[in-house]
């Protein structure tokens, strides 16, 4: 069955999270938007319902092999494998112009091996881990697309990465939060195995959802403790990025800026309510984006 991946701006479906937005130069955007369009397509292909695990990992390594241009590529056998190709071949192109190393975006594929085959973490060490895949390669990839690798120097790339991936990693944690319910309907949870209460231990992942609503709430602030205390972590990128040489820096900071209000416009409403995601999942306060754009102003 075709795929038909949602190419919304966002990646990792971080709809609440307007990464690529208005904010950045029209230019810019249209670089960005191959890489999205590989890295959606790549998590509906891990997701999907209609492929068993083998297809899944098949059409993931083929999105490695062609964007890695490895001689292992080979012809597209059905409409998926075309499809495959072409976002593939699209995203090379951009690669190509600002000298991106090909293995660095493919990171994100090993995270959707692991979905495909989904197992609990054991750790949150492990669970990291997997952010460093999952979520980490955006954030370096529009730092690459603004200079990263040309415009600063070796000590300054290394903290805006650093930085970049606290940002990263706790927008995937407050998205796994948000998303809870969904994931449990799925038999998944993101929260490792040693922050599970006793009665979910005891069952071995399974109904999630029978669980009571305290033990739920409790898995729900795990991650948001986590991805608060990430995302926090990561608050002084935009200043950096506007100080920096980047092109565009100051549109640049300001993106990030609001991404960051994002956030933490979600974790304050699961905070208040840690139940609600269980009915359905956040939505961004669309009133309070001035509010938020304002804040992001302060922060840059």
């Amino acid at each position: 069955m075709p795929l038909q991946p949602n190419y919304l701006n966002s990646v990792n479906h971080y709809e609440n999270f307007p990464v690529g937005s208005l904010l950045l130069p029209r230019k810019i955007r249209s670089k960005i938007i191959p890489f999205y369009n590989f890295a959606r397509t790549a998590d509906d292909i891990a997701d999907s319902n209609f492929l068993n695990s083998e297809k899944k990992i098949m059409l993931l390594n083929m999105f490695e092999d062609e964007i890695t241009q490895s001689a292992n590529c080979r012809k597209a056998k059905d409409s998926m494998e075309v499809q495959v190709k072409l976002i593939s071949k699209k995203l090379v192109t951009v690669l190509e112009d600002f000298q991106i190393n090909p293995h660095s975006v493919c990171e994100l594929l090993n995270a959707f091996r692991l979905d495909s085959q989904f197992r609990p973490f054991c750790t949150w060490s492990e669970l990291l881990k997997y952010c460093s895949y999952s979520a980490n390669p955006v954030g370096r990839f529009l730092l690459a697309i603004v200079g990263l690798d040309t415009k600063v120097s070796f000590d300054k790339k290394v903290e805006l990465i650093r930085l970049s991936d606290k940002i990263c990693t706790g927008l995937q944690l407050i998205n796994f939060a948000q998303d809870i319910k969904e994931d449990a309907e799925n038999n998944r949870c993101y929260v490792p195995k040693c922050g599970w209460p006793k009665p979910l231990k005891e069952a071995n992942l399974t109904n999630i959802c029978t669980l009571t609503q305290e033990n739920k709430n409790r898995l729900v602030q795990e991650l948001l403790k986590e991805g608060e205390q990430n995302l926090l972590a990561g608050m002084d990128l935009p200043k950096k990025v506007r100080k920096s040489n980047l092109q565009h820096a100051i549109r640049f900071s300001l993106e990030i800026a609001l991404i960051i209000e994002c956030g933490k416009n979600i974790v304050k409403q699961i905070k208040q309510n840690p139940s609600s995601v269980w009915s359905r999942a956040p939505v961004l306060e669309i009133k309070k984006l001035p509010i938020f754009l304002y804040n992001a102003i302060l922060n840059i």
